[in-house]
């Protein structure tokens, strides 16, 4: 969790501390991302609502009063949103009140922090596929590279690249299958998301 307390946190925020404003962002982004995903079974959806409720916090950063704790805050910000979406989207009444009751007296968020050890699982994950799979699965996932670049960098032709994603995948999702959705938040969550993006 974030080092000093909320009310120092939030008054250097207010005083324009970019700062204290981007380590509040780096430790809350992901976690916060992962509770909306929750929500809504959408990545893009889900960082675009956590990316609202903290240009929200930055743009009325002298106007909120923050009673609870900032954690607190947050976590309800994004279930807020994630509401005023489902039903701006018209989904059906049955599932928006299954979600929206399976959430409702859920209030300790820590769980979503602690769901973080699931990165140490992934990594090992992938560490155990072949090592030409783990290579292209790296080079897509963690270096950002398109399917025709990785093909020309490796000297192999796309549709290798394509199936040994397509294996890649499907061996993940065996070997952590237990973690269902939150795998694929993970896997296709950006790595090293820049606040700058948020701003």
């Amino acid at each position: 969790m974030l080092t000093g307390n909320d009310s120092q946190i939030l008054e250097a925020i207010k005083k324009d501390d970019n700062g204290a404003y981007e380590m509040v962002f780096r430790e809350y982004y992901r976690p916060m991302a992962a509770y909306a995903f929750r929500f809504l079974n959408n990545l893009p959806e889900s960082e675009n609502i956590v990316q609202e409720v903290f240009l929200r916090l930055w743009k009325k950063r002298r106007e909120i009063m923050i009673t609870s704790s900032l954690q607190n805050y947050l976590f309800r910000s994004v279930k807020n949103q994630c509401i005023n979406h489902i039903e701006h989207e018209k989904i059906k009444t049955g599932y928006q009140d299954m979600v929206i009751n399976h959430e409702t007296n859920r209030v300790e968020y820590n769980e979503f922090f602690l769901e973080f050890g699931l990165k140490k699982k992934i990594e090992t994950a992938i560490a155990a596929l072949p090592e030409k799979r783990q290579e292209i699965f790296r080079l897509a996932r963690e270096d950002g590279l398109k399917y025709r670049e990785i093909a020309d960098q490796l000297e192999i032709s796309v549709k290798t690249v394509e199936t040994q994603m397509t294996l890649a995948l499907k061996q993940l999702r065996e070997s952590l299958k237990e973690y269902k959705n939150l795998v694929m938040f993970f896997l296709y969550a950006f790595r090293g998301k820049k606040i700058n993006n948020c701003l």
